[in-house]
């Protein structure tokens, strides 16, 4: 796919907002894996980072989809989004076939989400690889190198993010900030699900709700998200929906 230059002068100039902020992670993580999803045409996007004692966590996903295919692999304790953390290195696999040779279990599951190519970039701190920013498809092929290089960006303001974690806190308050991050997202999940049904619409749609009522109020995505979990039906999130009309 053609890669537009504005469009991805409008995600870094997102993004950078939220670290000129010094924005809370989890909401980074996001932008980061919605902006991937969108300028590179990915079916799925995920986000895996270290919890402080280098265990994987699933940080975000751009689908319910991503979330299903990443968890696959923290289960499976096999995939390319392992490889490429354990290597430190790129790790890609175009097509359906070379999937099924390298990570037999795992690439089963993902073909029954329509999986079929991946392309993993490793999330580098300091020299050391913290988490990988993952890039699945339902159509076989590689990324173009433009795409590539936009999908690296991406991958080093994950871990600009991640330092500005590390700046603020040292030893166990950093591993304790960074499971906070991880365990903030199934809070978010929770909300998103909540909105979904109390909205009917897609979860993905739930997640912009969230975002909306965030950025207007200048509040971390979690407290909103907490918010919306424990409240009423007419609370939060319908005034975030209201806000978007």
């Amino acid at each position: 796919m053609e890669v537009r230059a504005e469009a991805v002068a409008a995600a870094v100039d997102d993004v950078a907002q939220v670290l000129a902020e010094r924005g809370d992670p989890l909401d980074l993580a996001h932008r980061v894996v919605q902006h991937c999803a969108t300028l590179l045409s990915a079916s799925a996007v995920g986000f895996l980072v270290e919890d402080g004692t280098g265990r994987l966590g699933l940080l975000a996903a751009s689908s319910s989809e991503a979330r299903v295919v990443e968890l696959l692999q923290l289960e499976t304790e096999e995939g390319p989004c392992l490889d490429c953390h354990r290597s430190g290195t790129p790790v890609v696999s175009p097509d359906a076939a070379d999937l099924a040779h390298r990570w037999p279990v795992w690439s089963r599951a993902a073909s029954e989400h329509g999986i079929v190519s991946v392309h993993a970039v490793p999330v580098q701190l300091r020299g050391r690889t913290i988490g990988a920013l993952n890039l699945f498809r339902d159509h076989e092929g590689p990324y173009s190198t433009v795409e590539t290089d936009v999908a690296h960006a991406m991958a080093s303001f994950a871990a600009v993010g991640i330092s500005q974690l590390e700046a603020s806190a040292q030893g166990e308050q950093l591993r304790d900030q960074l499971q906070a991050a991880l365990e903030s997202r199934v809070v978010l999940e929770q909300a998103k699900g909540v909105l979904a049904e109390r909205h009917r619409i897609h979860p993905d749609e739930a997640f912009g709700l969230l975002r909306t009522q965030a950025r207007s109020g200048r509040r971390r995505l979690l407290d909103v998200a907490t918010e919306v979990v424990g409240a009423t039906p007419g609370g939060v999130g319908a005034d975030a929906r209201a806000g978007q009309a």
